[in-house]
Parts: C-alpha cells; sequence; structure tokens
C-alpha cells in the first residue's frame, strides 16, 4: 500500500473536510427554509453555499485520486537518467533550460507557519462559535462580532476599523437580504437583543 506524504494527506484531510463541511453547512441551511413567502427563505444562501463547498470537495478528491492513479514510480538510485528514455533527453534538456525556476531545490508546497495555522484556527472558531450563538444573540450581532474578530486578529487591522465595518457590513447585509430580498434572517432569542429588533 502506497503511503501519503505529508503535503498530500493534509490535501486529503482538508478536501474530506470541505465536503463534510459542506453537507453540513447545506443541512443545516435547508432546515431554515429554502423559500419564504415573500422570496427566498434564510436558508436559501446557505444551502447554497454549502453545496458548493462539498462539490468542491467531491471535485478535489477525484482530482487527488486521478493524480494518484497517473502518478509514476519514484527511481530508488536516484539516478535521473535511468527512468528516462534516450529520446526525451533532448526534450528535457529544452525544457529545463525553458524553465523560469533553474534552481536545484525540489517544489515544496508551502504551507502555513505557526501564525497562518493561528489565522485558520481563528477564522474556523469563528465560524464555529458564530453557528453556535447565532440563535441566541440573533443575524445582526454575531456577523459583527465574527467578521469584527477576523478583522482584527486575522487582518490586523485597528479595533475602531474593525468595529466599523463589521457593523456597516452587517446592517448592509440585513438591508440587502430583509428588504430588497424579503428573507427572514435569525433573530436573538434574549428577550432584551429582540427588543432592539435584532
Amino acid at each position: 500500500m502506497q503511503t501519503l506524504n505529508a503535503p498530500v494527506a493534509l490535501e486529503w484531510t482538508v478536501a474530506s473536510a470541505a465536503l463534510a463541511g459542506g453537507l453540513a453547512v447545506a443541512g443545516v441551511g435547508a432546515g431554515y427554509g429554502l423559500t419564504n413567502t415573500s422570496g427566498v427563505g434564510a436558508g436559501f444562501f446557505p444551502t447554497v453555499a454549502g453545496t458548493l463547498m462539498a462539490l468542491a470537495g467531491v471535485l478535489w478528491i477525484l482530482q487527488l485520486l486521478a493524480a494518484r492513479r497517473t502518478a509514476e514510480p519514484v527511481p530508488v538510485a536516484g539516478d535521473v537518467r535511468e527512468s528516462v528514455p534516450p529520446h526525451h533527453e533532448s526534450e528535457s534538456a529544452l525544457v529545463s533550460l525553458l524553465d523560469d525556476d533553474n534552481s536545484d531545490e525540489p517544489d515544496v508546497a508551502d504551507f502555513p507557519d505557526h501564525q497562518g495555522w493561528a489565522r485558520v484556527g481563528i477564522i474556523v472558531g469563528s465560524i464555529l462559535l458564530a453557528a453556535l450563538l447565532l440563535p441566541f444573540l440573533g443575524y445582526t450581532v454575531v456577523m459583527t462580532l465574527q467578521l469584527g474578530t477576523i478583522l482584527y486578529f486575522v487582518s490586523k487591522r485597528k479595533l475602531w476599523i474593525s468595529v466599523a465595518v463589521a457593523i456597516g457590513a452587517a446592517l448592509a447585509s440585513r438591508l440587502v437580504f430583509e428588504v430588497w430580498l424579503g428573507t427572514a434572517l435569525p433573530t436573538a432569542s434574549i428577550e432584551f437583543l429582540a427588543g432592539l429588533g435584532l
């Protein structure tokens, strides 16, 4: 059985997570309802987004399977000349001359460093926390908190800019979905926030 190296194993993990996460988002979104008396329902866009994410995961997995089938065995001794037929030697030399990167270093995928993984963790954590808090705090508060967190901690924006952009984006998206599209967004179950129309 062929063992997977770390980058390929990470790709399989991310592709599988995209498929599973997309199906979960689509399932939760469909629970909010796809249609409404005045237009699209609150679950229409999450269902579409989740379906597209799941489809991307499926396509990624198919691409990994195709790459696995067409992968050629790597020569053990390290002598490249043994694995290249004689009639391809001139073509390989031409390709190496035309190649922009003439360095002897192997191509290695760039993966996030410690700070990059921290940013990924903040984004994933904010999405999960937003999903948990949405029934209690409502769309406007959760959207503001999530976007503000990402802008401040991930994008390293100033606090007042993060707050202003987060509030503006939440109100603008509420205008688009509730007023223009007639979509019922989740409201807060806490009485104080519900009394404010949030």
